[in-house]
């Protein structure tokens, strides 16, 4: 990975990718959000199925979460504990940590790979905390501090 600013062009994989869209801190679309979702995984059939989606945004003291909705161990179990979380307006999941949402209706969908991009049309949307962030930026975990 080019860290160094010298010039060259780093070698084109997933390491060097991450490195790069790391750096892209967030994108802005009006009433309509994406995702991108492996099509192997439970939850791309969830959404498929359902039509609909919700985005939890999560705190600067929730890693431990978003580390375990990044592993597919989860899904040796019940994703979503009871207790943890409330259906949305969709019959989508929002999570009681999260500091907000954005639920959304499939709007369109594209294959990408092993992935598909969902794009939604947001339906609802709450921000229930000014809490910093949890924001994931060069390969890690950070705070806007």
């Amino acid at each position: 990975m080019n860290e160094g600013g010298s010039g060259a062009t780093p070698t084109l994989d997933k390491a060097s990718f991450r490195y790069a869209v790391g750096h892209f801190p967030t994108g802005v679309e009006p009433l309509l959000i994406l995702v991108s979702v492996e099509r192997s995984t439970l939850m791309h059939q969830l959404v498929l199925e359902s039509r609909a989606f919700a985005i939890n945004l999560l705190g600067k003291w929730s890693e431990s979460t978003a580390r375990y909705f990044a592993d597919n161990a989860r899904l040796a179990a019940p994703e979503f504990r009871e207790g943890s979380f409330r259906l949305g307006t969709t019959g989508a999941p929002i999570l009681n940590e999260a500091t907000g949402y954005l639920e959304a209706t499939v709007h369109g969908t594209h294959q990408a790979g092993d992935h598909t991009v969902i794009v939604g049309r947001v339906v609802a949307l709450e921000i229930s905390s000014e809490d910093e962030p949890l924001v994931y930026y060069r390969s890690g975990y950070r705070s806007l501090d």
